[in-house]
């Protein structure tokens, strides 16, 4: 019947689309018709049906079989929670997100088991949720994951809930969801038609909340629904062309798998996507994914980037969707460890995510066997919105060199002053180290514009946020120019020498005429940072930065970095300012500078100074040279 009632929903909508056009939206878009409630499919209709969760029940591969005895592990410890506590006034978002962990592993553990424990703590988990006031709609995201939290538990639990039980959660989804989304305006950077995260997380936990009410408030949640098909492509349009994400891998995790939940749930509820993962670069962002990682499992941690270390389930639906088992290479080594540590009690080193009962439904097993012998390239560049590159020396080594630079620019949802920053690894460190995000309630408690993007904003006064704490050049120690984007190109082949180069000079408009950052990674996995710039009329004061957690000294050539019993040489020779002088400052930060600033125990920042005439090009050469290669010179 499943099958059928969206081959009849498709019917209805070509015969409409013939007739009178009433399923196109007035800008031309595929829209749902005001007819859908009469083929939609019954509960649960979300992410699966009754009859995929049957299926799930006699898949029995290794990966299925570790999933689900880790989601029963996991809803056994739920039975036992303590009940949320949801604060009265401000966010609740740390519950809204908890509730809803609770809630996918019980009722993925109830409807593979049938053991009514798991439905019984999970009523208990909605009833609470219902009967709030409101779920914060001051800060929306709390909104977003409490609708998918509540519409996903009335969708898997509808079967058993009493009608009265029905009643108060969807009544609880119009009153605390729906209505006051239709009060947020789609213009004004609000995120109804937004190009960042809250786009993709608002949306997508309003649609669910809506699909699964739809046959109660047909009107209300075809106008939500309808809603989020309109806007989302503002936030698919960041990915294109090559699937780079310009809030940074923390929050591409966040927005990209409620983008792939949106998607999952018209899927599933309406048979149709809607095109929603047909924008440029959608599909190729799980490379992206991929290649933010290190040979030390460390992430290039631009922009507000929050350690989590937590699995990625996203990453099987795009290995399904991609046809790509290498995709899923990763989670699936997780996803091991998570089981492992739960069947032996240990506390593990990949933190869960709230959405792995979900993984359960996007594995393929028959991308186990394909899995082995691919990796991702050597050599990646992303062009868009935020151009980057990345440049390894050998796929799964270690020890090899590893280096990720980007371009873009600062004027962008959670971006940080450090257009031309990079990192850098070698022999199992990170030498070049980005610091990552600072407090937002230190950063409020300072009273800064925390989301002010604008040239003389206080939020760029944050040590890790400004210029202050990233590997960029500065001049006459002048802030980056928010109006100005770095693009990114590839140098050509010289070997098996690889590299890219950054035109900073849109970000220094004013300061020098132009200016350019090439890294090239040698093949005896040395790394050259050659900067060149050009004066106007007017000298200026260069200054070039790095930041590491190393011990550094200084030597005749350069410095010295040392640290877990591993070195790198720092080669510097700077021409064309005259006599080719500069100056070395190596300045302990650990300390935190302002109100709002953290501490960064045991990191120091290298500058490099130099004093540029006017109207001359100026040239600064650093060889990075990795201890190991050292010694192969010798």
């Amino acid at each position: 019947m499943i099958i059928n009632s969206r081959i009849l929903f498709w019917i209805n909508i070509l015969v409409l689309s013939t007739l009178s056009g009433m399923c196109l939206a007035q800008n031309g878009e595929l829209n749902v018709p005001e007819t859908y409630v009469k083929t939609i499919p019954a509960h649960p209709r979300l992410f699966a049906s009754a009859t995929r969760f049957t299926a799930l029940t006699k898949q029995t591969d290794s990966v299925s079989r570790q999933l689900k005895a880790y989601i029963q592990h996991e809803a056994e410890k739920a039975l036992t929670a303590d009940p949320l506590v949801y604060p009265s006034t401000g966010f609740k978002f740390g519950p809204m997100r908890a509730v809803q962990g609770r809630i996918l592993a019980l009722g993925m553990a109830y409807r593979l088991t049938g053991d009514k424990r798991f439905f019984d703590r999970g009523r208990q988990e909605l009833r609470q949720l219902a009967a709030l006031p409101d779920w914060a709609p001051n800060h929306f995201l709390d909104v977003g994951e409490g609708a998918m939290a509540a519409g996903v538990g009335l969708d898997w639990f509808y079967d058993d809930l009493s009608p009265t039980d029905r009643d108060q959660i969807t009544q609880a989804i119009v009153r605390n969801a729906l209505l006051p989304s239709l009060n947020v305006p789609e213009g004004n950077g609000s995120w109804v038609a937004g190009d960042f995260n809250w786009t993709q997380v608002c949306h997508g936990g309003l649609t669910v909340g809506a699909l699964a009410i739809a046959e109660r408030e047909p009107a209300l949640s075809r106008q939500i629904i309808n809603r989020a098909i309109k806007n989302v492509p503002h936030a698919g349009a960041v990915y294109a062309p090559d699937g780079a994400y310009p809030e940074g891998p923390s929050y591409w995790s966040y927005g990209t798998t409620f983008h792939v939940l949106l998607i999952e749930a018209l899927r599933s509820a309406l048979g149709s996507s809607f095109g929603l993962e047909e924008f440029p670069g959608f599909l190729k962002t799980a490379d992206f994914n991929l290649q933010m990682v290190g040979p030390s499992g460390l992430d290039f941690n631009y922009s507000d980037y929050h350690l989590e270390t937590q699995n990625e389930p996203i990453m099987l639906w795009f290995a399904r969707e991609n046809r790509r088992p290498d995709l899923a290479r990763q989670e699936l080594a997780d996803l091991h460890t998570l089981y492992r540590d739960a069947m032996t009690n240990t506390k593990s080193r990949v933190h869960e995510n709230r959405h792995t009962p979900l993984a359960l439904l996007w594995w393929n097993p028959s991308l186990a066997a394909k899995s082995a012998g691919t990796f991702s390239p050597l050599h990646w560049t992303s062009r868009g919105v935020l151009p980057i590159a990345v440049m390894r020396s050998a796929s799964n080594d270690p020890l090899g060199t590893f280096v990720a630079m980007k371009g873009g620019t600062p004027n962008h949802s959670h971006a940080h002053m450090d257009v031309g920053s990079f990192v850098l690894e070698a022999d199992g460190v990170r030498w070049a180290i980005d610091l990552g995000t600072e407090s937002y309630d230190k950063m409020r408690a300072a009273k800064l514009d925390l989301w002010s993007y604008a040239q003389n904003s206080t939020r760029w006064t944050t040590f890790r946020v400004g210029p202050e704490g990233h590997n960029i050049l500065r001049f006459n120690n002048a802030l980056q120019q928010i109006d100005g984007k770095a693009e990114i190109r590839e140098l050509p082949a010289s070997g098996k020498a690889i590299g890219n180069v950054v035109d900073l000079s849109p970000l220094y408009a004013g300061q020098v005429a132009s200016v350019q950052r090439t890294v090239q990674l040698n093949d005896d996995r040395s790394v050259t940072l050659h900067d060149e710039w050009t004066t106007a009329d007017k000298p200026v004061a260069a200054s070039w930065q790095w930041l590491t957690k190393a011990t550094v000294s200084r030597t005749e050539k350069g410095l010295l970095l040392q640290q877990d019993g591993k070195s790198l040489n720092l080669l510097i020779h700077a021409s064309g300012n005259d006599s080719g002088t500069y100056t070395i400052d190596i300045d302990d930060v650990s300390p935190a500078r302002n109100p709002q600033d953290s501490p960064n125990p045991g990191v120091t920042r290298l500058v490099v100074r130099v004093a540029s005439p006017a109207k001359m090009t100026t040239k600064l050469d650093v060889q990075i040279v990795p201890g190991s290669v050292a010694q192969g010179r010798k």
